[in-house]
């Protein structure tokens, strides 16, 4: 199917306005020739008169006033698309789907989002909060541009950055520590009945495990939070303990009457970093956005 041109579509809005080929071509800034060339391809390519030529003035058809009305919507619609590409030339402007898992998100959000806003004023973050399985199926069939999640974990196909490594803490009611709590907490001084986890689905409840050389307890608890916040009231609450990662114990929303212990060494940690399609063209607005991530 051959396809009128944006330019063919300038002629016609260009006469139906000026009334006139002579006028019309003043405005389109091309010789009167070119121009009435113009109007005849599109008629061919059409298969309908568009203009009728008088003496004095000419005017368009029917199907020239109707088609007219398309042709300047899609001129209208090509012109915001260029303004709107040329508003986002720079780095970091303009739209961008950031995924963010739900252990991350209600705690380094709020710490990263003011200082990137002030960095990157024209940028428009689109958050999407999920699981990371659920992030990164959307990552590859591009509902997302890139997601900010936990590591290990698997990312076929895609470019990883690590951003920094997170320690990850028990947690318990005050006044139920493990004896011995004058001394760094070891894994083995965590009672494995006790201990509350993350529904499965969550890459923290894997994460914290294995970090810890954990594992999956048989008997334990019969309760698994949907969120850390969840299950911080749990724990708040003396139904058992947890563990949580850095950024959740230093939050103002946790509890005073929660005691947080450091593990010895080797200190238990999960990594945090960004992951988005490998061979993304805006792979070095990535990276440019990581690094802010960092300094912020």
């Amino acid at each position: 199917m051959v396809r009128p041109t944006l330019r063919q579509m300038e002629y016609l809005i260009a006469i139906e306005s000026e009334k006139s080929f002579i006028g019309a071509a003043k405005i389109c800034n091309v010789t009167q020739s070119t121009l009435s060339s113009g109007i005849k391809e599109l008629e061919f390519i059409l298969d309908h008169p568009l203009v009728i030529r008088g003496r004095k003035e000419v005017h368009l058809s029917a199907f020239g006033a109707e088609a007219a009305i398309y042709m300047r919507k899609i001129l209208q619609d090509t012109d915001k698309i260029t303004a709107r590409a040329n508003q986002i030339k720079a780095p970091l402007t303009g739209p961008l789907r950031l995924g963010v898992i739900p252990t991350i998100a209600p705690y380094f959000l709020p710490q990263i989002l003011p200082e990137l806003q002030k960095k990157f004023p024209a940028l428009e973050l689109l958050l999407y909060e999920d699981l990371s399985h659920v992030l990164v199926e959307k990552l590859q069939s591009g509902m997302l541009d890139i997601i900010l999640m936990a590591f290990p974990f698997d990312t076929p196909d895609m470019t990883q950055m690590f951003l920094f490594e997170e320690p990850i803490s028990f947690a318990c009611p005050k006044g139920n520590e493990p004896k011995n709590t004058e001394k760094l907490l070891s894994t083995g001084d965590i009672n494995m009945k006790e201990l509350l986890l993350l529904e499965d689905g969550h890459c923290l409840r894997d994460h914290a495990l294995d970090a810890c050389g954990l594992q999956e307890p048989n008997k334990r608890k019969a309760y698994s939070a949907t969120s850390l916040q969840t299950l911080i009231q749990m724990v708040n609450q003396g139904y058992g303990t947890t563990l949580l990662p850095e950024m959740a114990t230093t939050s103002s929303n946790l509890p005073a009457d929660i005691s947080v212990l450091p593990f010895k060494e080797p200190i238990p940690t999960r990594n945090i970093g960004l992951a988005w399609r490998r061979g993304n063209p805006r792979n070095i607005e990535f990276e440019t956005l990581g690094k802010a991530m960092l300094q912020t």
